[in-house]
């Protein structure tokens, strides 16, 4: 009997059993401990100990009245418990136990804390996510402007080596019409509206370039995929000025097996060569196929250009 009563009090939580009038009938050490914190001089009924519980001295603070948590000197947080049983002679008993969750608590505080880190987070992502579109667009305007002065160097150079050289008129004003150009460009580059539909932009910009966009099929409304896909457009409208001589640029959008396909041809002069990829293409490949698309360049019998992207969630 002595071994099970030493070993009732070395359990890790209080506990105590009071009868049906709410009598104690058994009750271990860290119960008696915890009964002489809440109450001078111990609890001897069950009503006593809930009427502690309720109002509780100034060292117990109430934690969580809803899960009964209570925080006792030392930082010690207690869970209180009561439980109905009943013996082998059908004899009605309450269990009352107090649980030290101490560490739990401090692991839900921790978890707490990172989960509001990982809000904050997540609020800074949806942030960046929402002005993601203003960010590339700086980026591709950047881009835009490197091309831009390159070709104002350019031009510049061949004028005066035109110039110098005595050229004839013709060439004068051939390299006189590229710098117009790029100016004109550079010009709608920094006027660029911050809301507008992304191929309805790149339209307009090509008609102020002299070039006219026709597009067909079924665009993607998905504004990551519609996003390159405008891309696309927009390096083929700058390559057609710059390289074709043409005027119209003709984009088709179909949907094939699961995947986007845009493919966009001129009506400028065919490449003279193999179609060597420059700054603006090799950005473009590195921004398609970082989205999981490919990108192919056919230069023969005419230019063509083909984005493959692969449709996700279903849109369209």
């Amino acid at each position: 009997m002595n071994i099970i009563k030493e070993s009732f009090d070395n359990l890790p939580i209080g506990i105590c059993f009071f009868d049906s009038r709410g009598l104690i009938r058994l009750i271990n050490k860290q119960m008696l401990s915890i009964g002489c914190v809440l109450l001078d001089g111990g609890f001897q009924t069950l009503r006593e100990l809930r009427a502690a519980l309720l109002s509780p001295p100034d060292c117990v603070s109430v934690l969580d009245e809803k899960n009964t948590l209570f925080r006792f000197p030392g930082n010690v947080i207690l869970r209180y418990e009561e439980k109905q049983i009943t013996d082998g002679r059908n004899n009605r008993f309450t269990q009352a136990t107090f649980s030290d969750v101490s560490e739990l608590a401090s692991r839900q505080k921790e978890l707490k804390e990172e989960n509001e880190r990982l809000e904050n987070a997540n609020r800074r992502a949806k942030q960046l996510y929402d002005n993601m579109a203003g960010i590339v667009r700086e980026e591709e305007i950047l881009s835009m402007k490197m091309h831009v002065h390159d070709d104002i160097g350019h031009s510049i150079l061949s004028a005066r080596k035109a110039l110098l050289s005595d050229a004839s008129l013709e060439e004068i004003r051939s390299s006189a019409s590229i710098w117009e150009r790029s100016i004109e460009l550079l010009y709608h580059a920094n006027n660029m509206p911050d809301e507008t539909d992304d191929l309805e932009y790149a339209k307009e910009r090509a008609a102020a370039l002299g070039v006219s966009v026709i597009t067909g099929g079924d665009f993607p409304t998905d504004r990551a995929a519609r996003r390159i896909f405008t891309l696309a457009v927009r390096e083929c409208v700058t390559n057609c000025v710059r390289h074709a001589g043409g005027n119209k640029v003709f984009a088709f959008s179909s949907v094939e097996d699961g995947n986007h396909i845009l493919k966009i041809t001129n009506n400028g002069a065919p490449p003279e060569g193999e179609v060597i990829e420059g700054g603006g293409l090799s950005a473009l490949r590195r921004r398609i196929e970082k989205s999981g698309g490919t990108m192919e360049i056919k230069s023969f019998p005419f230019f063509e250009l083909c984005v493959t992207l692969r449709r996700t969630g279903g849109k369209v």
